[in-house]
């Protein structure tokens, strides 16, 4: 993935964190997706895998199989509303299940996308949350989408790169009562 997806796709979390006021882990991301004005629907996606997203009527859906456990589940609907938000729905065969660096484009935005709207790095950095178990419990997701999370967190840790970019700290002084709230 190149650099300046990648921007775009974390960046867009940042924002719709900041947008939709969101101050504490674990986003309650169904309800992000209907203040949002995109529906969530729970059921057996089919042929989709673990979900998938659509515009139906000229109106954004959401569909998650129920079959996945629930931190599954939170991924997959940050995942496709990150599919919805870049663009991707309708355009794209898109194929939903645990992140993995082999994947296309497409869907390393998706999931880059989800990983920092549900587990924010300066949020994490702040609570000190590094290993998986930590972060899985935290964010409430996937073990596996954890243990990505969390090496990624540590090469950020290595570089020292956290509160660089004027909307991380936005996202930063958002959280920063909940931050707070569990240090003590």
């Amino acid at each position: 993935m190149e650099f300046r997806e990648y921007r775009n796709s974390r960046d867009l979390a940042w924002r719709v964190l900041i947008n939709e006021g969101v101050t504490e882990l674990p986003v309650r991301v169904v309800k992000l997706c209907e203040g949002m004005g995109i529906r969530v629907r729970y059921g057996d996606p089919g042929e989709y895998g673990d979900g998938r997203s659509a515009i139906l009527g000229g109106e954004p859906w959401i569909f998650v199989s129920d079959q996945c456990a629930v931190p599954r589940q939170r991924f997959t609907v940050a995942h496709e509303l990150g599919h919805i938000l870049l663009g991707h729905t309708g355009r794209y065969r898109l194929v939903n299940r645990e992140p993995d660096p082999k994947d296309d484009p497409i869907e390393q935005a998706a999931n880059v996308f989800a990983s920092r709207l549900l587990a924010p790095a300066c949020v994490l950095w702040a609570l000190d949350a590094r290993t998986p178990e930590q972060i899985a419990e935290l964010c409430q997701i996937s073990y596996k989408a954890a243990v990505v999370r969390a090496e990624r967190m540590a090469e950020l840790y290595q570089r020292g790169r956290f509160l660089t970019s004027p909307l991380e700290r936005l996202v930063y002084q958002q959280f920063l009562p909940f931050i707070q709230s569990k240090r003590s």
